[in-house]
């Protein structure tokens, strides 16, 4: 197992941005909390797409979800099209187990939207994030 503290980094405060994880599973849940917590991320977590939508209305703030892709009930695009409706200026990231190439399958295209398989390796997670939530940067939903 990879020693997250070496990877963790302190973020500068202005950097500091809070982050909504939206899995199905409470393993997966659990592991990307703690790490995006190690990161320096204020992390929300939500277990199903409507406890998500619920929670996008109350937290204004939220600049980035963390969205598995198939879950059951409400999730995957059209999850992620009501979730930007809540949140306009955040970031989509779609995740899944399911390998990259079978996105299309439920209506995901890669060419417009951010993914990240799971599971993935702290600096991995780190670096997308990153690259995600650059001061300045637009949203890249674009396709929603």
């Amino acid at each position: 197992m990879t020693n997250l503290s070496e990877h963790a980094g302190a973020l500068p405060a202005a950097s500091q941005a809070t982050i909504l994880v939206v899995d199905d599973d409470p393993a997966m849940r659990t592991i990307l909390s703690f790490s995006l917590k190690a990161f320096g991320y204020l992390v929300l977590i939500a277990g199903d797409g409507d406890e998500a939508l619920e929670i996008t209305r109350a937290h204004p703030e939220i600049r980035l979800v963390m969205l598995d892709v198939v879950m059951s009930g409400l999730s995957g695009k059209p999850l992620a099209e009501q979730l930007k409706a809540n949140l306009p200026r955040s970031s989509i990231l779609f995740c899944s187990g399911h390998p990259a190439t079978a996105m299309s399958r439920h209506d995901i295209d890669l060419r417009f939207e951010h993914f990240l398989q799971k599971p993935c390796r702290p600096p991995e997670l780190k670096s997308k994030l990153e690259e995600m939530l650059q001061p300045g940067r637009q949203s890249h939903s674009a396709a929603i």
